[in-house]
């Protein structure tokens, strides 16, 4: 039987996050320490102090850890004044896994250099996800069919309320859809030279002799379309988070005399709702920058 491109693609991805593993996963969490970014050192159960924990274990470089994070960090913005401990785990790392989290707006409590906890903790995927009670027994496991990170954040959420008695937190009555960057990016559509080259140009027409950006030094000659696109992800990079440039995908770039323009694709597809940037092509002066209508 014929393989297709897309079902070695897909047969590649999913092994992709596949983990040899030597034990089962435990009943009760095993003891670790571990530290933070700034060095300080966190001991588990000690400080979970017999409260429940939310452990997440990712690598930066895992989607589907991407799409669950941002209902982990909801759920530590409405739990921890119930006392509920929420610490991701960093493993299996070929990034800069503190980028990453100011990359994606989040700020719960990261924790570095977790691989010596692949096999006490039985890990055989990514993300991999587990409530612990406070007396250490693992009460939820994120299952490896699960077909939503919103599936997992309302289970977590349920298993925390249970644990929780009168402290229980409000389920939410709704969950906003999941962030899933790859799939995004799959269904992007360029938008039409027939339409890009006239909006373009008035964008250009419009900028003023006085609009500078003055908080960005110019960034040197801009020679060509593609340079003026990789200076363009450099600066929103810096201003928005390298996850946001990436969602922008696919980008165009202009000139007009002296100036380009260059435009992320928004999902809706529509002109102008990108990120946007305009310097000036002999000193990379930034004109004007725009994180897009939708922003």
């Amino acid at each position: 039987m014929m393989r297709t491109r897309a079902g070695i693609a897909v047969l590649g991805f999913m092994l992709a996050f596949l983990m040899p593993v030597s034990q089962a996963a435990p009943d009760f969490a095993p003891a670790w320490h571990l530290q933070t970014p700034d060095g300080t050192s966190v001991q588990f159960p000690e400080d979970a102090r017999h409260q429940p924990s939310v452990l997440l274990f990712w690598p930066s470089w895992c989607p589907y850890s991407r799409a669950l994070q941002p209902y982990v960090q909801d759920i530590w913005n409405d739990y921890r004044d119930a006392g509920v401990h929420v610490w991701t785990i960093n493993i299996k790392e070929t990034g800069d896994p503190v980028q990453a989290m100011k990359d994606r707006g989040l700020s719960f409590p990261l924790l570095l250099n977790g691989d010596a906890l692949i096999d006490s903790y039985g890990i055989v995927r990514t993300p991999w996800l587990v409530v612990v009670d406070g007396d250490n027994r693992i009460v939820y496991t994120r299952p490896g069919n699960s077909s939503s990170p919103i599936e997992v954040a309302r289970k977590v959420r349920e298993t925390l309320n249970g644990l929780l008695g009168a402290r229980a937190v409000p389920l939410p009555t709704s969950y906003p859809p999941p962030y899933d960057l790859h799939l995004r990016q799959q269904h992007q559509t360029p938008v039409a030279d027939a339409e890009w080259k006239p909006w373009a140009e008035r964008t250009l027409a419009g900028v003023g002799d006085e609009e500078i950006v003055t908080d960005i030094a110019p960034l040197g000659p801009v020679a060509d379309g593609r340079a003026a696109i990789e200076m363009a992800r450099s600066v929103w990079a810096q201003r928005y988070g390298a996850e946001q440039v990436a969602i922008q995908a696919p980008f165009r770039s202009y000139r007009r005399n002296r100036l380009w323009v260059v435009s992320g694709s928004a999902v809706a597809g529509h002109l102008g709702d990108g990120f946007q940037l305009i310097v000036d092509a002999d000193s990379g002066r930034v004109r004007r920058i725009s994180p897009g209508a939708l922003h």
